[in-house]
C-alpha cells in the first residue's frame, strides 16, 4: 500500500510554539532520500536543517519560504510516486493539526482520519495511510472548541444551524442533536437570513487558489454542478493580476493591490527577499508624488533618500529582543586590561607544529577562560530570579557570525579539555553553525561567553551580556605596540580585552580577579598546554 507522509513544523524545545520555514531544499516532484536535507527552519533560538526521515517523492510544498507556521502545522507532503495527485490533494485538504505530536490526515484508500506522531528535533513528524486506523463518526470537531461529529457538522451546515448553540446530553454533539435543535426553532423564524454559499472545489483547486492568492468566494464555478475548476482559478488570477510578468517578483495579492491603486508594478523596486515587491512597496509607490523620477543609483532628488526595507528574520528578531532586554535589565560594568601575546604565539606555533588540528589564538583564549573560571568559581555564574546559580564546569559560549545574525554554540567543560580538544570542537561547532546543523542542546546553557572581533581588526569593544550568564569577554586585535618594560620602551604584541559583568551577580573586584588570572595564563601559557 502506498504511503503519504506529512512534513510538519517540528518542535525543538519546550518553549517553541512556532517556526519559520526559511528555505526549501527540494522542489515538487523531486525524489528524496532518507536523511536528505529538505528544508531550513528558523526558531527564536536556532536555525537548522530538517532531513527527510523516509525516502519518497516531494509531492507538495504547502508552506512558502518565509512563512511562520505553528508547531505541528503542515509544511509539505512526501509520498510514493504511485500515489495519485487526487490522494495527495485529499491528504493536504483534510490535514488538521491542533498541537505538536498530533496529526490528523486522511488516507488515500478509505478517507478516514489517521493519527501519527510528530518527529523529534532535527526531523519532521509524519502520518502514513498505512497507519490509518478506523475511527467512528464521533471524532473531534474543529475550530469552535465544541466537540461534534462530522455528520453533526455537515447537517448543521446544511440546515444553517450555528452548531455552537446546539446542546447534547451525550459527550459529543450528534446529528440527532442538531436535528432536534433545528426542529425546536420557530417555524416562522429563519435560521439564517443568508446561508453561506457552498463552494465546490477539490483540495487541489483550493491549494492552487491559496498559492495564487485567490478567494474562492469571489468565483463562480464553470465545472459540473457549479464546481470551481483550476481553470476558473487561473482565469480569475489573470483577470485581477494581469498577464504574469516573470521579471516582477510579487504575490498575486500585491499585484491586485497595485492594480487597485493604479501603480505600475513593473516600475516598483522590491524591498523584500530576493527583490520581491511587498505590499509596503506598492503603497509607497502609490503615495509618491506623481511624476517623481524612479529611484536610480546615480540620481539624487533633494529631500528624498530612497531606501529598501529588509524584513526581520527570526534570528534577528531574537537578537533584538534578547539584547534589548539585556541592556535594559542588566546593570553592566566593564573592566579592561591589555594582555601581551608574544609567549602565547610562540607556544601556539610549537603546539601546532606537531598537531593534526591547528589551534587558533581563540582556542587558547577559551582554554584560558576555562581555567580562570575554575580558579575564580564565583565568576562561573548565572543570574536567575531564585538566586545565583554557580556551575562546576566552564561551559563557554563562543559567538559565531552568520549571514543575517549570529549564534553562540557552547564548548562544554572547557576547564578540563586540552587546547587540541577545544580546537577540534570549535572548528566542528563553527562549521555546523554556518551550515545550520547545530542541535538545540549545543546552544543552550552556557555559563560564560567570549566574543572575539580581533580578526576583524577591532582593537577593543564592549560586549552585551548574554543572559542569564554573568559575564562576557570581548577580545580585540593582537597588534604590536610600544610598551614600557623595565623603565624602557619596548615592542610587544598586545591585545585588549574587556570584561562585561552583570553587577547583580559579579562585583568589580571579583571581575578584576578573574582578569588577573586570565592575563597570567595568557602571558605565561605553559599551563594552557599541560
Amino acid at each position: 500500500m502506498a504511503n503519504i507522509k506529512a512534513i510538519i513544523m517540528p518542535k525543538w524545545g519546550l518553549e517553541m510554539v512556532e517556526g519559520t520555514l526559511a528555505k526549501w531544499h527540494v522542489t515538487e516532484g523531486q525524489p528524496v532520500d532518507k536523511g536528505q536535507p529538505i528544508m531550513d527552519v528558523e526558531t527564536e533560538k536556532i536555525a537548522n536543517e530538517v532531513e527527510a526521515d523516509i525516502p519518497g517523492v516531494m509531492r507538495r510544498r504547502v508552506a512558502e519560504e518565509g512563512q511562520v507556521i505553528p508547531v505541528g502545522g503542515l509544511l509539505g507532503v512526501i509520498a510514493d510516486k504511485d500515489v495519485s495527485d487526487a490522494d495527495v490533494d485529499a491528504f493536504v485538504g483534510s490535514y488538521k493539526s491542533e498541537a505538536f505530536g498530533r496529526v490528523e490526515a486522511l488516507g488515500s484508500d478509505n478517507d478516514k482520519p489517521a493519527q501519527a506522531s510528530a518527529g523529534s528535533a532535527g526531523s519532521y513528524g509524519s502520518a502514513s495511510v498505512n497507519d490509518t486506523a478506523g475511527v467512528s463518526d464521533e471524532d473531534d470537531g474543529e475550530g469552535s472548541g465544541k466537540r461534534a461529529s462530522p455528520r453533526a457538522r455537515k447537517l448543521a451546515e446544511t440546515l444553517g444551524v450555528d452548531i455552537n448553540k446546539v446542546t447534547s446530553d451525550g459527550p459529543r454533539i450528534s446529528d440527532r442533536d442538531v436535528q432536534a435543535y433545528f426542529d425546536s426553532l420557530p417555524k416562522d423564524k429563519p435560521v439564517a437570513a443568508e446561508p453561506p454559499r457552498k463552494l465546490w472545489a477539490t483540495p487541489r483547486v483550493k491549494v492552487l487558489a491559496k498559492k495564487l492568492g485567490v478567494d474562492l468566494a469571489d468565483l463562480v464555478g464553470t465545472g459540473k454542478n457549479g464546481r470551481i475548476t483550476q481553470d476558473d482559478v487561473r482565469a480569475y488570477a489573470d483577470e485581477i493580476n494581469g498577464p504574469l510578468n516573470e521579471d516582477v517578483r510579487s504575490t498575486p495579492a500585491v499585484r491586485k493591490l497595485a492594480k487597485e491603486l493604479g501603480v505600475d508594478i513593473a516600475r516598483v523596486q522590491g524591498s523584500g527577499k530576493n527583490g520581491r515587491i511587498t505590499r509596503e512597496d506598492v503603497e509607497a509607490a502609490a503615495a509618491a508624488p506623481k511624476g517623481a523620477p524612479a529611484p536610480a543609483g546615480t540620481s539624487y532628488v533633494p529631500g528624498e533618500n530612497p531606501h529598501t526595507v529588509q524584513p526581520l528574520n527570526t534570528m534577528r528578531k531574537t537578537i533584538a529582543r534578547r539584547l534589548t532586554e539585556a541592556k535594559q535589565n542588566i546593570p553592566h560594568i566593564y573592566l579592561t586590561v591589555d594582555v601581551e601575546l608574544d609567549r602565547l604565539l610562540a607556544r601556539r606555533q610549537k603546539v601546532n607544529a606537531s598537531a593534526d588540528v591547528k589551534a587558533s589564538v581563540n582556542d587558547f583564549i577559551i582554554r584560558a577562560c576555562g581555567l580562570a573560571l575554575k580558579h575564580v568559581p564565583q565568576m562561573n555564574v548565572q543570574y536567575h530570579d531564585d538566586g545565583l546559580h554557580f556551575f562546576k564546569h566552564a561551559d563557554i559560549s563562543m559567538a559565531v557570525s552568520l549571514e543575517g545574525g549570529l549564534i553562540t554554540p557552547i564548548v562544554r567543560a572547557a576547564d578540563v579539555k586540552s587546547v587540541q580538544d577545544i580546537a577540534a570542537e570549535t572548528k566542528d561547532l563553527a562549521s555546523r553553525a554556518r551550515s545550520g546543523k547545530l542541535k538545540m542542546e549545543e546552544i543552550q546553557g552556557g555559563t560564560f561567553s567570549i566574543s572575539n572581533m580581533g580578526m576583524l581588526g577591532i582593537r577593543n569593544f564592549d560586549a552585551v551580556i548574554n543572559p542569564p550568564q554573568g559575564a562576557i569577554l570581548a577580545v580585540g586585535k593582537g597588534e604590536e605596540r610600544i610598551i614600557a618594560r623595565n623603565g624602557a620602551p619596548a615592542v610587544a604584541t598586545v591585545m585588549t580585552v574587556t570584561l562585561s559583568c552583570d553587577h547583580r551577580a559579579i562585583d568589580g573586584a571579583l571581575g578584576a580577579r578573574f582578569l588577573e588570572v586570565f592575563k597570567d595564563l595568557i602571558e605565561e601559557p605553559l599551563a594552557l598546554v599541560l
